[in-house]
């Protein structure tokens, strides 16, 4: 039997700012930073980490950011490329001794893992077009990392399988888990290792993330 569902989308309108995410905490978070007198870039990295937090199947501080920011003074565009580089000292001679270059690298490998460009594109983008600082722009992702949030269902179909595929062979992936498992539909997840980074960036920046204790890698942004 086919079932059809007629339906539309009513466009929003307001006269303070707006904020569109997949996850309403992560809509909450920037509209948050945006009455507390914040910008687009303010809110943009506010929801953005927020949705590190509650989707972290989809984005976060480990991966890379772009954004394109206008400016209704100057009306310019500015575009951001906050993707990350391969690590220097990966070279194919190396894959190749590795006899890694067959037809494609694994897809859990660490050799496909990039310098993670999100952190150092955030901090960009506040410190060329933000208005608050680090510490009010991230303050709600900590609360939702620290206090806990409940999961969403869609975004609990797919963290476990992320959880079967990868997390449990991953260093540290236990953290992403409720004793090994994903966590359901509904229920309570607390990420205190997320919430630790994030204020650890609030307080130092970029420098913190990259170069801080708990940065394992040695990189450069140049």
């Amino acid at each position: 039997m086919s079932i059809t569902f007629s339906s539309r989308r009513s466009p929003v309108y307001s006269r303070r700012g707006i904020v569109a995410t997949s996850q309403p905490l992560a809509t909450a978070a920037g509209i948050e930073v945006l009455s507390k007198g914040g910008n687009a870039a303010d809110a943009a990295v506010a929801a953005a980490a927020a949705l590190n937090v509650t989707e972290p199947t989809s984005t976060g501080i480990g991966g890379d950011m772009f954004a394109l920011y206008f400016d209704a003074q100057t009306q310019q565009v500015t575009a951001l490329n906050g993707s990350g580089r391969a690590p220097s000292a990966l070279t194919l001679e190396r894959l190749k001794r590795e006899g890694l270059l067959a037809d494609s690298l694994p897809p859990f490998h660490p050799h496909t893992v990039t310098v993670p460009g999100a952190c150092a594109g955030w901090c960009d983008l506040i410190e060329k077009h933000g208005s608050l600082s680090l510490t009010e722009i991230l303050a709600p992702a900590i609360r939702l990392a620290d206090g806990g949030f409940p999961v969403a269902p869609i975004t609990a179909h797919f963290w476990a399988r992320g959880a079967d595929r990868q997390l449990k062979f991953a260093l540290n992936g236990h953290e992403l888990t409720i004793d090994g498992r994903a966590p359901k539909a509904g229920e309570i997840f607390r990420n205190k290792g997320l919430a630790k980074t994030f204020k650890l960036v609030a307080e130092q920046g970029a420098v913190g993330f990259y170069q801080g204790s708990g940065c394992r890698i040695n990189c450069r942004r140049d």
